[in-house]
């Protein structure tokens, strides 16, 4: 039985393995390069938010993602001093994950929903811009113009509470086609379809979260990036595809750090990325056991080269 997606990265083996590792300190940051950035579940490692500072300082990432239901729970004076250390060592905030369930049920919805207004101000406090969430491309139930109208709905007002405070909205699809057989009902699963629920949602907050390796998967071609403007792109993800198989057979739970197979053109992608003028955060989500079983301080450090393979 397939594991739902994302709870991949609750579990996680202990065991170690031998990292590679390159130079990953000859890596200049600035204003206008972009930024790499520490999503500490998403290569498995459970952390507290103050260590995930210290962590992004000691291997010098330049972004962080928040801990946000930690972090608004810190006193003032503990988030003020949080703060200055990240502007002290020249750390900015990735988007945050989207704290609401809108994919199921109508009061699951409105937990979620009710959790965001109640601590939006908080949220906006720590600095943070934007707040990223995937879109299923499929559904048990709905078929999809149901489906579309439901995240349609639920994404509007989530997105004008969001638009209220100064925030924007970031959206991924999914690209697997392996996926696709997961629930009784497709949905969308490329940057057009997306785009046509960004339309509809009506709302200049509202952007993309842009995964390289859903991009792959999904065959959308650079020609389908056209449209896009740096205000669009709310945040950037970068992964590999895994040896041995094809767009069509890679699995959504299984891929490989930035450059490991060379199986997706990551040079091409970032290409765009910069040519539309992004500078933003970058990240990796590999999803991948092994690394997962490697030591916090060898995993790190191989993530962290990773990207700088790649000038992040």
């Amino acid at each position: 039985m397939m594991l739902k997606r994302r709870n991949f990265i609750k579990s996680f083996s202990a065991a170690a393995i031998s990292p590679h590792f390159i130079n990953y300190f000859e890596f200049i940051d600035s204003k206008k390069s972009l930024k790499a950035s520490l999503s500490p579940g998403a290569i498995g490692i459970r952390c507290t938010a103050k260590e995930l500072l210290d962590y992004a300082i000691k291997f010098k990432f330049s972004a962080i993602s928040p801990p946000l239901r930690e972090l608004i729970q810190f006193k003032e004076s503990d988030k003020m001093a949080y703060l200055e250390k990240m502007k002290e060592n020249e750390i900015v905030f990735d988007s945050g994950g989207l704290p609401i369930e809108f994919r199921t049920t109508e009061s699951k919805f409105k937990e979620g929903y009710d959790f965001l207004v109640e601590n939006i101000n908080s949220i906006v406090s720590l600095n943070v811009s934007s707040l990223v969430t995937w879109i299923m491309p499929t559904h048990k139930t709905l078929t999809y113009v149901r489906n579309f109208e439901q995240h349609r709905t639920r994404l509007n007002k989530v997105a004008t509470v969001l638009e209220d405070s100064g925030l924007k909205l970031g959206l991924e699809y999914v690209g697997p086609k392996t996926l696709m057989a997961r629930d009784k009902y497709p949905f969308l699963h490329s940057i057009n379809g997306l785009k046509e629920l960004i339309k509809s949602i009506e709302k200049n907050n509202v952007g993309y979260l842009l995964d390289s390796y859903h991009t792959y998967c999904a065959e959308d071609k650079n020609e389908d990036l056209d449209f896009l403007k740096a205000e669009d792109i709310i945040s950037v993800q970068l992964n590999d595809g895994v040896l041995g198989r094809t767009i069509a057979t890679q699995m959504d739970l299984e891929r490989e750090l930035p450059g490991d197979t060379g199986i997706i053109d990551l040079e091409n992608f970032l290409n765009i990325i910069r040519n539309k003028g992004y500078n933003g955060a970058v990240s990796v989500e590999p999803f991948n056991k092994e690394l997962n079983k490697m030591e916090v301080k060898a995993k790190l450090k191989r993530v962290r080269a990773s990207l700088s393979k790649f000038g992040i």
